[in-house]
């Protein structure tokens, strides 16, 4: 069921296994207030359906209009903001490139080691790998 879509953001739910799939969004040309925006709308999906888990499709975005000081921050952002939900468990399908894996990967470490994030985040090569391991108790 599509919850929302906007220019940069998709959000679809699948009821029965309590998923939210999202389409994380191509931040290229956009502005921080629309990414913030976009973001505040993923939130507040996660708070009023109150679903704990999501997949994150990552393999066709892009960030090349921000630094990778302004994409740790914006994820660094997004992982306070998740612990404002019932959020359970994170699926992240990774993109080909390394030095933003790298920022995501340092990125999940500050969130464990620093904020405490009670949701479990594990990052994946292919979407049904994933899949079996949000749905798996």
């Amino acid at each position: 069921m599509l919850l929302h879509k906007d220019g940069l953001i998709e959000l679809n739910y699948d009821v029965v296994s309590d998923v939210l799939k999202v389409k994380w969004p191509d931040l290229t040309g956009f502005t921080m207030p629309e990414i913030n925006y976009s973001l505040t709308k993923l939130i507040d999906t996660l708070r009023h359906y109150d679903i704990k888990k999501v997949h994150i499709d990552s393999r066709t975005s892009s960030v090349a209009d921000i630094s990778k000081e302004e994409y740790h921050n914006v994820l660094l952002g997004f992982a306070k903001r998740l612990m404002t939900t019932r959020l359970e468990k994170m699926a992240r399908i990774e993109t080909a490139d390394r030095s933003r894996e790298n920022v995501v990967t340092l990125t999940a470490d500050e969130a464990v080691n620093n904020l405490g994030i009670q949701y479990e985040f594990q990052n994946f090569t292919d979407e049904n790998t994933a899949l079996r391991w949000l749905t798996s108790n």
